[in-house]
């Protein structure tokens, strides 16, 4: 039975950290690799909407922002896997999720069969975590495996 580790990255320092601890691991160990980026997905509540409406503003802003976030992200993994195979690991695969991201870390690592999760400890999004509770928490917290937060 072969391993299988999944990284998270968006594009953070600690995100490459990740990265970085997971590839070393998994060629050490012969471990399968998946890189996985999620695309914050959140829509306009109802009142949002209808403000917007009313003054004016093109839902093709919205639209826009979303586009952009999976070029972003399939920019930050292509990224990733090259920095990866920079490493010596030739097991590499990518995936891409649009959702919340604790939330689809967690469905992708039981969907492959990951036996460790690795995430950066602070992602890019820091001011709304302080609120919520960070992505890599939440993971800790619901994660079918081990899972590692990288500082």
């Amino acid at each position: 039975m072969s391993k299988k580790f999944l990284v998270a990255v968006d594009g953070s320092d600690h995100a490459r950290k990740a990265l970085d601890l997971a590839a070393d691991l998994a060629k050490a160990s012969g471990a399968e690799l998946v890189i996985l980026h999620v695309v914050r997905y959140e829509p306009l509540p109802e009142g949002l909407k209808e403000y917007a409406r009313m003054e004016g503003i093109p839902e093709e802003e919205e639209r826009a922002r979303y586009h952009f976030g999976h070029v972003t992200g399939d920019r930050i993994t292509k990224d990733a896997k090259a920095r990866a195979h920079d490493r010596g690991l030739d097991q590499v695969t990518t995936k891409g999720a649009e959702g919340t991201p604790a939330d689809e870390i967690v469905a992708a690592a039981e969907s492959e069969g990951a036996d460790m999760i690795f995430v950066g400890s602070r992602g890019l999004s820091d001011a709304r975590s302080l609120f919520m509770g960070s992505v890599s928490h939440k993971v800790m917290h619901l994660a079918p495996c081990t899972c590692v937060a990288v500082k």
